[in-house]
């Protein structure tokens, strides 16, 4: 069963372009010839340079967004990936709003970040020169909080864009065998499997779908309201 992020590759026509925001390891190159979309157009931009192992065709920016702004021009792009990113900037709501920026009117977004309940869990007990993540604190570029899917729903809302699905990357086939792997990873020391069982038994991540309305244009301005009839 495809996941929130591959169901929206079944959206796209197939000279869609998809802008990839953090694209060391180029996962959705992978993820678009998984959903049977080759064709797709991908670009993207990452912090490190990547340009000399890109992938065929693939368009890359160097860019530090903790500081810039995505380096493309407005309604570009009919998919944005921003995968664990949000959680690392200084300014979140800036960066979604350069997000909706670069997205086409009508496009789709996906963002994916540490949930509230990354915080359920202590620090990865070995392996940590494999850096994997256990509990929200484990990366020191985390900044600030981690991110509920109303508080993912609520800044799509402030930047005029329509969510279409919230909620947690869960798995029930990690939850039916949590108790058996977690015994497991424990006891060989396995980090990979520790950090995959704890992720999507329990949610760890949280995710936003969210389009871009055929109406908008551009960067809008962001406005904070709480609705009257609640």
């Amino acid at each position: 069963m495809p996941n929130p992020l591959q169901k929206l590759y079944l959206k796209l026509a197939d000279t869609g372009c998809v802008l990839d925001v953090g694209c060391i390891g180029f996962r959705q190159v992978g993820e678009a010839k998984q959903m049977g979309r080759p064709h797709l157009r991908h670009f993207g931009v990452d912090y490190v340079d990547l340009s000399e192992q890109l992938p065929e065709a693939f368009v890359f920016s160097q860019a530090d967004l903790s500081k810039e702004s995505i380096p493309f021009a407005d309604d570009s792009f009919d998919l944005v990936v921003a995968s664990h990113i949000i959680e690392h900037l200084p300014n979140p709501i800036d960066f979604f709003g350069e997000c909706v920026r670069v997205c086409r009117p009508g496009g789709w977004m996906y963002f994916e970040a540490p949930s509230e309940r990354s915080l359920l869990f202590p620090g990865m007990p070995f392996k940590h020169e494999s850096f994997f993540s256990l509990s929200f604190y484990d990366d020191p570029t985390h900044t600030f909080r981690p991110w509920t899917p109303q508080s993912l729903h609520r800044l799509s809302r402030y930047f005029a864009c329509e969510p279409i699905e919230t909620g947690y990357r869960v798995s029930w086939k990690h939850r039916l065998a949590f108790p058996l792997t977690i015994v497991y990873a424990l006891l060989t020391s396995n980090g990979s499997l520790l950090e995959r069982a704890c992720w999507y038994a329990v949610g760890w991540a949280s995710y936003l779908i969210v389009q871009k309305p055929q109406k908008l244009a551009g960067k809008p301005a962001f406005h904070y309201y709480i609705p009257v009839n609640r």
